[in-house]
């Protein structure tokens, strides 16, 4: 059975000594593939030290979310999975026209992983068929959760398992999506 374990970051602001410590906890663990949804951009170019396979977004206040030629919001295939990445779990006011609505992917379960960042709280769950991850943040005295965290998603042929781990290696959540 192949395993595919992916490491998944987000609103790290510039704080990319903790984003190095999350990598470096991440690939201890296994990943081989990481995702960065986002605040700050320019910190995913880090993550090109641990794997060559990077997926990124940006927050709504960067200059990327503004720009045409990156994607804010995406769908990806992986260990066949069909993941949707986004900063927002919601269509946002800074959204170019035309753009993904993610609270509408979310209604109508068009992923089987849903990842997103923006509220710097950590979340693993299942809502329809669908596994929700946010792997919280990692920002230096942020005053929506003290904790530092980020996520691990597991998949095989036959499931997917979304975790977040307390930077320092503890699990916070764990869920399992199953794949019929």
């Amino acid at each position: 059975m192949l395993k595919t374990l992916i490491g998944v970051f987000s609103d790290t602001h510039n704080n990319t000594d903790l984003l190095i410590r999350a990598a470096e906890e991440a690939k201890t663990l296994g990943a081989t593939v990481f995702c960065h949804l986002g605040d700050t951009y320019k910190d995913a170019e880090l993550l090109f030290e641990y794997s060559a396979k990077i997926l990124r977004v940006p927050g709504l206040h960067e200059k990327q979310y503004a720009d045409p030629k990156i994607q804010n919001h995406f769908f990806t295939e992986l260990a066949g999975f069909n993941i949707f990445l986004t900063h927002s779990d919601r269509l946002e006011e800074e959204d170019l026209t035309g753009s993904l609505n993610p609270k509408i992917i979310a209604i109508n379960n068009e992923a089987d992983i849903y990842l997103y960042g923006h509220t710097h709280l950590y979340e693993a769950m299942i809502k329809g068929d669908t596994l929700f991850l946010n792997p919280g943040h990692l920002k230096k005295g942020d005053n929506r959760s003290s904790t530092l965290s980020f996520g691990l998603l597991e998949l095989t042929d036959k499931k997917a398992i979304g975790r977040v781990y307390e930077l320092g290696g503890k699990i916070l959540q764990e869920t399992v999506l199953l794949k019929f």
